[in-house]
C-alpha cells in the first residue's frame, strides 16, 4: 500500500534530482539501493537501509514501523517497492551525515551552527559510531572549531543541542576570561539565562575546586619545587610572597593561569622600578625551576578541571518558574457569599478548579472569548450539568482573581507579585484591557513587601518574559538600588531571556550617565545650585596651596564629594546606582568632618540657612535624572 508524498505538490522533479552531494550519485544505479531518506526541503536521498539500520537504532525502529503501517510514500518516477522515509533533517545536514555512514570521503556542514546541529542529529538518532566520526572529522580540522572568540557562543549552541562534551570543552574555554556581567555585556543575549546560570555556576566550582587544590599546593611548597629558592619577600610558606600571590590569582580567576601571565607578574616583581631596586634572588631564577614549577601547577590546575568536569549539566532553554500542580476537581463560585445564578459556562483552571461564569460577561469583556464562544463547538468537549467546560491554561488563584475584575463585586487580587504578573498576562493573553487597568490600578494601592535585590531581578525577568512593558519598566528601576552582578541575581538568572539581560544593561548605562551628568552640574559653582557654597576661605586657601585652580571657588569638601561619586559611577554600572539615602549620609559626613577639622563659619551658616534647601534640590535633580530615563524609546 502506497499514499501519494506531499512533496509531489511542493517541489518539482528537476530540483529534487538536481545531485549537489557525493550521497546523490553514490546509489544511482545501484540495485542494493532499496529505501528513499527524504530531507525537510523534500530532497531524496535513495541508499541501502543495511546501512542505515546497522548505524542507528532510531532509523532502524522507524523504518520498521513505516514498513508495518504501510504508510509508504510513492513520489513520481520511483517504483513502488522503494520505502520513503520522511525526515526532519534540511538537505545540509542529512547530505553531510551520510558522507559519514557510506563510504565517501566525510563532509562537515559549512558553518559552527550546522556542525553543531549535525552532532545533535547524529546523537538524536543514537549513532554512536558515527559520532565519534564526526568529533574525530571536527578535531582534525586546521581551524579549531571552539576558540577563545566563541567560546561563549558554541557553549549556547552546544546547550541548545544537548552537547554536552561541546558544552564542556566550550564552558572550559571561556575560563580565559573572569565572567562578569561587565565583561561579558556584548555576549548577553548570545545565550538565554538558564545557559548563562550554568556557566556561571561551572565557574564557580572550578573557582572552588582550584581553591582547595592549590591550598595544599602552596602549604607543600609547589610540590617541592620552591625549596630554598631566596627572596626579599617571603611568604609564611617560606617561598616569594610574589608567587604565593599568584597562586591565590588563579583560584579567584582561572584566566589567570597563563604562562605569559606568570612571566609577566615575575617580571614585575624582580625588575627595578620605582622606590624598588628589584628583587635579585627573582630574577636569577634558573629556568628549570620554573619548568618543573609551571608542570606542577599545570597537574593540579587540570586536576581541578577533571573534578568539575562532572558537574557541568545541560539545561533547559526555557526553565518553568513554578511546578506541576496536581489537579482537583471542585467546583466553586469566583468568591465566597457570591450567588453566581444562571451561568452558561464553566471555566477550568489548570489546577482542575471549576467557575461557573456567563458567556454575555466574557465576550463583552474580551475579544478572544467572544470569538471563541462564536465558533462551533465540539460534540465530545466536556460538559458538567449540560454546562460546556472551557480549559485554560491560568491555575485557580489567577483564574479567580480574574473573574472577580469582571463583575460588579470587590476584587480580589494575589498576595505576590509573582501572581500579579500572572494575572496581569491572562488579562493580556485574552485581549481584556480594560480589566489589565484595573488590576494595574488596584495593585499600586496595594500594599506588597518591599522586594530584595533577587527578587527585583526575578520580577523583571518574569515580566520581561511576559511582555508586561509597563511592569518590566517598573521593575528595571528597583534593580537600579541593587547590585548587578551574578552573585546578586543568583538562580533568577535562570529566569532571564538573553536579550533582556542585556537590555537591562543599558537601560542601567544610561541610568548611570544621567546621574553622572547631573552631578556634574553640581560642580559648576557659577551658575548651578552649588553656588551657594563658594566663599569658604579654607577651601580657597587648601586650592592655593594644592596649587588645583580648576577647582574653583567651589567649598573643596564638597567638590570632593560629587567628584569621587562620579568617579564610582564611572568606574562600574553594576554597583547600586547612587541611593539617595547613602549619598545624604556621605554629604553630612563630609560637611561635619569638615566643619569639626577647620571651625568653618562659613559653611556652618550656609547650612544652617540653605543646607536643607539646597539637599531638596540634589534629591530632586537625582530622582529626576534616573526617571527621565526610559526602557524603551518611543
Amino acid at each position: 500500500m502506497s499514499t501519494t508524498s506531499p512533496c509531489e505538490t511542493l517541489i518539482s522533479a528537476p530540483i529534487l534530482d538536481e545531485p549537489s552531494s557525493p550521497i546523490d550519485k553514490l546509489f544511482d544505479s545501484s540495485p542494493d539501493a532499496d529505501i528513499i531518506l527524504r530531507s525537510s526541503e523534500c530532497h531524496e536521498f535513495r541508499v541501502p537501509k543495511l546501512y542505515i539500520i546497522n548505524s542507528s537504532p532510531v532509523l532502524e525502529t522507524l523504518i520498521r514501523l513505516s514498513s508495518n503501517s504501510g504508510d509508504i510514500a510513492t513520489p513520481a518516477g520511483h517504483e513502488p517497492s522503494h520505502l520513503t522515509v520522511q525526515l526532519n533533517e534540511n538537505y545540509t545536514i542529512l547530505s553531510s551525515l551520510l558522507t559519514f555512514i557510506f563510504p565517501v570521503s566525510p563532509a562537515l556542514p559549512p558553518s559552527i551552527e550546522q556542525t553543531m546541529e549535525l552532532l545533535s542529529v547524529a546523537q538524536k538518532y543514537k549513532m554512536d559510531t558515527v559520532l565519534i566520526h564526526i568529533r574525530d572529522r571536527i578535531a582534525r580540522q586546521d581551524l579549531p572549531v571552539v576558540h577563545a572568540e566563541n567560546a561563549f557562543y558554541v557553549y549556547s549552541l552546544a546547550q541548545k543541542h544537548r552537547l554536552r562534551d561541546e558544552a564542556l570543552q566550550a564552558a572550559q574555554m571561556t575560563l580565559n576570561n573572569t565572567l562578569t556581567i561587565e565583561n561579558l555585556e556584548d555576549k548577553l543575549d548570545i545565550m538565554p539565562g538558564s545557559f548563562l546560570h550554568e556557566l556561571w555556576k561551572y565557574h564557580q566550582r572550578v573557582r572552588g575546586s582550584l581553591m582547595l587544590d592549590l591550598i595544599e599546593f602552596r602549604r607543600s611548597g609547589a610540590r617541592g619545587t620552591l625549596k630554598d629558592l631566596q627572596c626579599n619577600d617571603l611568604s609564611s610558606f617560606g617561598y616569594p610572597s610574589w608567587l604565593d600571590d599568584y597562586f591565590v590569582s588563579i583560584s579567584k580567576s582561572p584566566a589567570a593561569f597563563d604562562l605569559t601571565r606568570f612571566h609577566m607578574t615575575l617580571t614585575r616583581h624582580s625588575a627595578p622600578g620605582g622606590f624598588s631596586s628589584g628583587c635579585t634572588h627573582c630574577a636569577s631564577i634558573p629556568i628549570e625551576t620554573i619548568q618543573l614549577l609551571w608542570t606542577a601547577l599545570t597537574a593540579v590546575f587540570h586536576k581541578s578541571l577533571r573534578r568539575a568536569k562532572g558537574d557541568l549539566s545541560l539545561v533547559e532553554e526555557e526553565p518553568h518558574s513554578q511546578g506541576c500542580i496536581e489537579p482537583t476537581r471542585e467546583t466553586s463560585p469566583p468568591p465566597e457569599d457570591f450567588n453566581m445564578r444562571h451561568t452558561d459556562v464553566i471555566l477550568r483552571s489548570s489546577d482542575g478548579a471549576s467557575f461557573r461564569v456567563h458567556r454575555l460577561v466574557l465576550t463583552t469583556a474580551s475579544p478572544f472569548f467572544d470569538d471563541l464562544f462564536s465558533l462551533p463547538q465540539p460534540d465530545e468537549d466536556e460538559t458538567i450539568d449540560g454546562i460546556h467546560v472551557v480549559r485554560l491554561s491560568e491555575d485557580k488563584e489567577v483564574l479567580r482573581s480574574l473573574i472577580t475584575m469582571l463583575y460588579p463585586i470587590p476584587s480580589v487580587l494575589p498576595d505576590s507579585y509573582d501572581k500579579v504578573l500572572d494575572l496581569l498576562t491572562a488579562s493580556q493573553k485574552y485581549d481584556m484591557a480594560a480589566v489589565q487597568s484595573s488590576i494595574r490600578a488596584e495593585a499600586s494601592r496595594k500594599s506588597y513587601p518591599s522586594l530584595s535585590g533577587a527578587e527585583a531581578f526575578r520580577m523583571y525577568a518574569i515580566a520581561s518574559s511576559k511582555g508586561l512593558i509597563p511592569e518590566v519598566e517598573n521593575f528595571a528601576r528597583l534593580t537600579l538600588d541593587h547590585p548587578m552582578t551574578f552573585e546578586s541575581i543568583g538562580d533568577e538568572l535562570r529566569l532571564f531571556n538573553g536579550w533582556a539581560l542585556r537590555d537591562l544593561v543599558r537601560f542601567r548605562k544610561r541610568c548611570r550617565d544621567s546621574l553622572v551628568s547631573c552631578l556634574e552640574s553640581f560642580l559648576d559653582y557659577r551658575d548651578g545650585p552649588s553656588k551657594i557654597w563658594t566663599c569658604c576661605f579654607h577651601s580657597h586657601l587648601l586650592n592655593s596651596q594644592l596649587q588645583a585652580p580648576e577647582q574653583g571657588l567651589l567649598a573643596r569638601w564638597l567638590h570632593d564629594l560629587i567628584s569621587q561619586a562620579i568617579k564610582e559611577l564611572k568606574q562600574s554600572y553594576t554597583l547600586p546606582l547612587l541611593k539617595q539615602q547613602n549619598f545624604r549620609k556621605q554629604y553630612m559626613t563630609a560637611l561635619q568632618q569638615h566643619i569639626t577639622e577647620t571651625n568653618c563659619p562659613f559653611c556652618s551658616r550656609v547650612y544652617i540657612m540653605d543646607g536643607d534647601a539646597f539637599w531638596l534640590q540634589v534629591k530632586s535633580k537625582l530622582t529626576m535624572a534616573r526617571d527621565k530615563v526610559l526602557m524603551f524609546s518611543t
